[in-house]
């Protein structure tokens, strides 16, 4: 059973939200639930790639990793050696 839900969106995004629905010829909650399926597949398999480290590490090395993507996740400065 689908539950009515509030949201508040950028007029850009509702101008693009229509014209999908229009597209696709499907409801505008067909094109969110789409979305947001699309988003979360995309997530796990982000974290997954993290993942595939999980067994080879010890208990404490995977928790200080875990800390430091935590403590430093909104960080967005980095140097490449190339």
């Amino acid at each position: 059973m689908k539950r009515a839900v509030n949201l508040r969106l950028e007029e850009s995004v509702i101008i693009t939200l229509n014209k999908l629905s229009d597209e696709l010829h499907t409801t505008k909650t067909d094109v969110i639930e789409k979305a947001i399926e699309f988003f979360s597949k995309e997530n796990r398999l982000k974290q997954n790639g993290l993942l595939k480290f999980a067994g080879k590490l010890k208990s404490a090395d995977a928790d200080a990793m875990l800390d430091t993507i935590s403590r430093d996740k909104n960080s967005k400065d980095f140097e490449l050696d190339l």
